[in-house]
């Protein structure tokens, strides 16, 4: 990894406010070559900023979904110690039911693109790369795109790989208590965002079959208001009523479910790339332990050879030995050439325990600066979150309030006959 993108310095806590140098809007989802195969929606996506990275202060451009997953997938290999936030799933059952162009589908992903992009435009690394600038302005977006594709392909892929196959089956010698605790933290963070989950889809049914039963009902009072010709008008309107605050009931429960309850497992999402950058980090310091190990069995080696003139004392050392002697090998010579190889053995081990453990110290210490990011960001949105929640119940009572202020004159109204 580039020491350049591991390292971000400027993220401080200075630098973790809510004053964010660029907001972005994704919006106007448009579809694009309707009625063939290769039909898709693109995106307007809006973004105002004072950063320098960025050739004028308000740019607009057309994305599509791919062009996310490019960007994710970019930012994802190049900043491997950055929380990269999640996309969208693309593998939902609307692409399998073919409803992936319905316009409740196309919502709920441009609410989540707006997250993603949002996320990163507050992140004080990833709002600068080049990546970034390059996805929200490039006027020749295929172009430029493909070329750093070319460019970056296969760098750091194939050192995360294999950090990953390496340390598959190793767990930590030494874990790091502060780590420890920042996992737990995501952990009951993890849980308790899933009890709110599960809670609240029952919320939702509940609200749902109230929304049905006001239906019913609305209709059942409109029906009686054709046995009751003397008041047939006022419970006609009556049973109107009824079906509005039903609306008000369906137009509630769908701006929390595509609201609150999406930001909460998108949020279920974005803990579990903070555990992704917790496992990378944990690799990092297996590999500093690993080599320590074998830098100290080296020595343990060269030790026996200069004590004993064995480098180790099990059977193959002895066949080895009784070989050289009936062929008359110098065994001096043997010892000499062996402490050489081991002195260099040495020599390189310690140059790559000394580098391990100033990648693992480094990474360390900008994971510890991510979860402070994310701390914040989910300090932000949470609070938006729950605001938003809030003016959905207070616009929902506030028409409940207005529908039936203004049917009671009409009730007033009903006129008692002998």
């Amino acid at each position: 990894m580039n020491p350049d993108q591991l390292s971000h310095s400027n993220a401080s806590n200075a630098a973790i406010s809510t004053a964010f140098p660029m907001t972005i809007t994704v919006a106007e989802p448009l579809k694009e070559f309707d009625g063939t195969k290769d039909a898709f929606i693109s995106y307007l996506i809006t973004t105002k900023t004072t950063l320098d990275t960025f050739s004028s202060p308000t740019v607009s451009v057309r994305r599509r979904f791919q062009d996310f997953v490019w960007l994710h997938n970019s930012l994802s290999r190049d900043f491997a110690a950055c929380v990269v936030p999640p996309l969208p799933d693309r593998h939902r059952m609307e692409y399998i039911t073919g409803d992936r162009f319905g316009p409740e589908f196309v919502e709920k992903r441009r609410a989540s693109l707006q997250r993603f992009l949002t996320r990163l435009s507050r992140h004080p690394t990833l709002q600068r790369s080049e990546y970034f600038r390059i996805f929200l302005e490039s006027r020749e977006w295929n172009r430029e795109s493909s070329l750093y594709r070319q460019k970056k392909s296969g760098d750091g892929v194939f050192e995360n790989l294999g950090d990953a196959l390496l340390n598959a089956f190793s767990k930590l010698k030494k874990p790091d208590e502060k780590f420890v605790e920042i996992k737990e933290s995501v952990d009951k963070l993890e849980e308790n965002l899933q009890t709110i989950d599960r809670l609240y889809q029952k919320i939702i049914k509940r609200q749902t079959d109230l929304e049905v039963d006001y239906r019913d009902f609305g209709s059942s009072i409109a029906g009686l208001g054709q046995l009751e010709t003397g008041i047939t008008a006022p419970l006609e309107q009556f049973g109107d009523t009824i079906s509005k605050f039903a609306d008000a009931w369906k137009r509630m429960t769908y701006r929390e479910e595509n609201g609150y309850l999406a930001q909460i497992r998108d949020y279920l999402t974005y803990c579990h790339c903070v555990k992704n950058v917790l496992k990378l980090r944990d690799q990092k310091q297996v590999d500093f332990e690993d080599l320590s190990e074998y830098l100290q069995n080296a020595h343990m080696e060269r030790e026996n050879l200069m004590n004993t003139g064995k480098s180790s004392t099990g059977i193959s050392s002895f066949l080895r030995e009784t070989v050289d002697n009936i062929k008359g090998v110098d065994q001096e010579q043997v010892k000499k050439e062996r402490l050489q190889k081991l002195d260099s053995k040495i020599a390189e081990l310690e140059k790559e325990v000394e580098n391990s453990n100033d990648v693992s110290d480094q990474f360390s210490l900008e994971v510890a600066k991510e979860y402070e990011i994310f701390q914040t960001a989910k300090t932000i949105e949470m609070k938006d979150c729950l605001l938003a929640y809030a003016d959905s119940h207070v616009e929902f009572y506030r028409q409940g309030v207005e529908l039936w202020e203004e049917i009671i004159p009409i009730l007033d109204d009903i006129k008692f006959q002998a």
